[in-house]
């Protein structure tokens, strides 16, 4: 197709106001069936497939696409290039049964991951907002609840439910028919098993498994594939051996890490920060 110029088309009697707005009409792909309501902000190379359900507080930037039958509705703001699959909700209200009215955000950075049957839901008071960064799969029916707050590059399997209040850090694999407890932490580069049940708080490049979940070895193989060096794999499993293996008592632990000149500051301070942040206990 030949560019369009600032002249427009003269021979075909077009201005080039007109072009501009056919050019951004046909960027984007919008079934007949698909109801798009009034008031929202849909970017360029937006595409909406067929029977979708966009409502009309959404703000989508470009790029972004709904497969058939997806949802995205209340106070939702998408960043670029997401992708919702078929009957997935992104945007439904809260469940909490603390949600009295109002309009709670739900805030959404770019290049997701939203899988057959996921649900995310908004925030329960307008102050506060759920909050997912870049990057990050959302795989078929997991969901992802109230004022949660996801950072970049996590992965989190089919079927796993994260309570409200769940925070959880970048890098972080959190694995098939898994449930978070509500206000647990996940730290960086963390992985919780299949099958688990999340009570209390997972640190930085660990594994936990079980119902209730425990600390059972480190995450070598998601360090190795997120670029860590030998030798800072070889840190992190000095800090396991401290903080699990030497029969000290939390706080000893802690100290222990704090000083220890084997460990960068890199690799330590996200450990030492972590369980200085932690509410609810660390995982053991």
């Amino acid at each position: 197709m030949r560019p369009l110029c600032c002249g427009g088309c003269p021979e075909l009697g077009l201005s080039h106001t007109f072009l501009t707005s056919a050019w951004k009409a046909m960027a984007k792909k919008i079934h007949p069936t698909a109801i798009v309501e009034p008031g929202a902000q849909l970017g360029d190379g937006i595409e909406i497939g067929a029977y979708a359900f966009i409502g009309g507080r959404v703000v989508m930037d470009d790029g972004c696409s709904v497969h058939h039958h997806g949802t995205v509705q209340g106070n939702s703001v998408l960043g670029k290039e997401n992708e919702i699959f078929p009957f997935a909700m992104i945007g439904g209200r809260t469940q909490d049964l603390k949600y009295h009215g109002g309009d709670p955000p739900l805030r959404i950075g770019n290049r997701n991951t939203f899988r057959e049957f996921a649900s995310v839901h908004c925030a329960t008071f307008e102050e506060v907002a759920t909050t997912i960064g870049d990057d990050n799969h959302i795989l078929a029916y997991a969901h992802v609840a109230h004022e949660c707050t996801l950072g970049n590059h996590i992965i989190i399997s089919s079927q796993s439910v994260l309570g409200g209040h769940v925070q959880i850090d970048s890098h972080a694999n959190i694995g098939g028919a898994s449930a978070i407890h509500q206000f647990c932490k996940v730290g960086a580069y963390a992985m919780l098993a299949g099958g688990s049940a999340l009570v209390q708080d997972l640190p930085p490049y660990m594994i936990a498994e079980g119902n209730r979940a425990r600390i059972r070895a480190y995450n070598k193989i998601g360090l190795l594939r997120n670029g860590f060096t030998e030798a800072e794999i070889g840190q992190v499993r000095h800090l396991f051996r401290i903080l699990y293996e030497n029969n000290l008592n939390v706080t000893d632990a802690v100290n222990a890490i704090g000083g220890e000149s084997q460990v960068s500051e890199k690799i330590k301070r996200p450990v030492l920060d972590f369980y200085a942040a932690t509410s609810r206990g660390i995982a053991n």
